[in-house]
Formats: C-alpha cells, structure tokens, sequence
C-alpha cells in the first residue's frame, strides 16, 4: 500500500512537504494505515509555520489518498 499525492500521482514518504487545503505546509512524520475498506487511515504531520504544531489528519485534508486499498 502506497500513500499518494491525488494531483501528481507521486508517491508521499515521511519527511515529504505536503499542503493542505488551506495552503499550509507540513511535513509528514509518519501515517496509520486504515484498518478496513471503510477507512481512510490517518498522516501525521508537522507544521512549518513558527509554532510548528503536531497532528494527526485524514489524508484527503493534504491533497492525498492510500493506493492498493
């Protein structure tokens, strides 16, 4: 299974910069694969803005999808 960038098609690995619908960039630091059909999983991020905040995120917030699901 394969994280993927839905607009290029490229492959997204941790340390990747990534943007969200919003325009702001992260850096992925890791993921959660889903768990059934059902699921989307999750991407964990870090912000590059000053205060470099931590989340977790469905990936379609950032533009991505699994592919192999």
């Amino acid at each position: 299974m394969r994280l993927i960038n839905e607009k290029t098609g490229a492959e997204v690995n941790t340390g990747d910069v990534v943007h969200d619908f919003r325009g702001k960039a992260a850096y992925i630091t890791g993921w959660a694969l889903p768990k059934h059909a059902g699921s989307t999983g999750r991407v964990y991020v870090k912000e590059m803005s000053d205060q470099g905040f931590s989340g977790e995120y469905y990936p379609s917030v950032y533009g991505l999808k699994w592919e192999g699901v």
